[in-house]
């Protein structure tokens, strides 16, 4: 018996709003039936007394900490721009807008 019908993969579609063709609709009902049926393996599977694994690479954070730091000054930042203007950064008009 099937875990996932077409109708329900129609109706998780339409929630995505995605447009499936019936072909898509029919191929993904499959696919995801059996992704289901081998959970549903996986979950009946008898864990007692089986110790749940952890990380065996034991992670640690390597962020450094944050710091405070000066930034550029104004005239530093525009120092590096190709075209600069009024103090700003002079990019190309876009949109047709005006100034």
């Amino acid at each position: 018996m099937s875990q996932i019908s077409r109708d329900d993969v129609a109706h998780l579609a339409r929630l995505a709003r995605l447009a499936l063709t019936d072909a898509e609709l029919d191929g993904f009902a499959g696919q995801l039936d059996a992704i289901l049926t081998h959970v549903s393996t996986i979950q009946a599977v008898d864990v007692t007394g089986v110790e749940a694994t952890d990380n065996p690479l034991k992670a640690v954070n390597v962020t450094r900490p944050d710091e405070i730091v000066a930034g550029l000054s104004q005239a530093q930042a525009l120092a590096a721009a190709p075209r600069a203007a009024e103090n700003r950064f002079a990019v190309p008009q876009i949109l047709g807008e005006s100034q």
